[in-house]
């Protein structure tokens, strides 16, 4: 199934399911991706207003940076979908493959890995828009000003959980260097983000 070219309610209705997937790890994804739609909402309505005249080429810039993330977490939907998919057919693979058992651990960290690989990018695909959410609740149509703050909310929530995700994955991990150092990234991933949203949430609260 490629979500790309379906409605939000057959994904809707399909992760309600009794589906192996989507599950979180898709959605989190989305709610990333409508993190960045909303940062470049703000963006939309700030360039080309006379009144922001003065940093309309920072405000561009944002915007591309925010279609590109709100593209880019689109897609991790998908990959997020096709990867469990991928994970299951290969634990199935090697329970009736004549690899030896060595070989067939060795594959099984490697299904892993590949698993874990999606949350940890949609984490670094929210954080980033976070970043965006930064300047932008300074510089953006002030009219707005609550989008972007809904905006740095999403955010953080599809990071946080994407990082249920790369700990779920993890558990099955025998690599314990890779754990460590992919817990280690994620874990400053999230503690940063954090810090973001709170400053966000914090100005916005104090304006209304």
């Amino acid at each position: 199934m490629n979500y790309s070219s379906e409605t939000l309610n057959k994904f809707s209705d399909d992760l309600a399911a009794r589906l192996p997937a989507p599950g979180g790890g898709a959605a989190a994804a989305l709610v990333g991706s409508l993190a960045a739609a909303l940062n470049s909402m703000v963006c939309n309505f700030t360039a080309g207003n006379e009144r922001f005249k003065g940093v309309e080429e920072e405000i561009k810039n944002l915007l591309k940076v925010s279609e590109e993330l709100r593209i880019e977490l689109l897609g991790l939907l998908q990959s997020d979908v096709d990867g469990y998919s991928a994970y299951s057919a290969g634990v199935k693979k090697l329970k009736i493959s004549a690899l030896t058992d060595f070989e067939k651990e060795a594959r099984r960290e490697e299904l892993t890995k590949q698993a874990a690989a999606t949350p940890l990018k949609v984490m670094k695909a929210s954080a980033k828009v976070l970043e965006v959410c930064r300047p932008l609740y300074l510089k953006g149509n002030a009219m707005l000003l609550s989008d972007v703050e809904v905006a740095a909310i999403f955010a953080l929530a599809a990071l946080k959980a994407a990082f249920v995700n790369v700990r779920i994955n993890l558990v099955y991990s025998k690599d314990e260097v890779y754990k460590k150092s992919v817990r280690a990234e994620s874990e400053a991933l999230l503690l940063e983000a954090q810090f973001i949203e709170k400053e966000v949430t914090a100005y916005c609260c104090s304006k209304y």
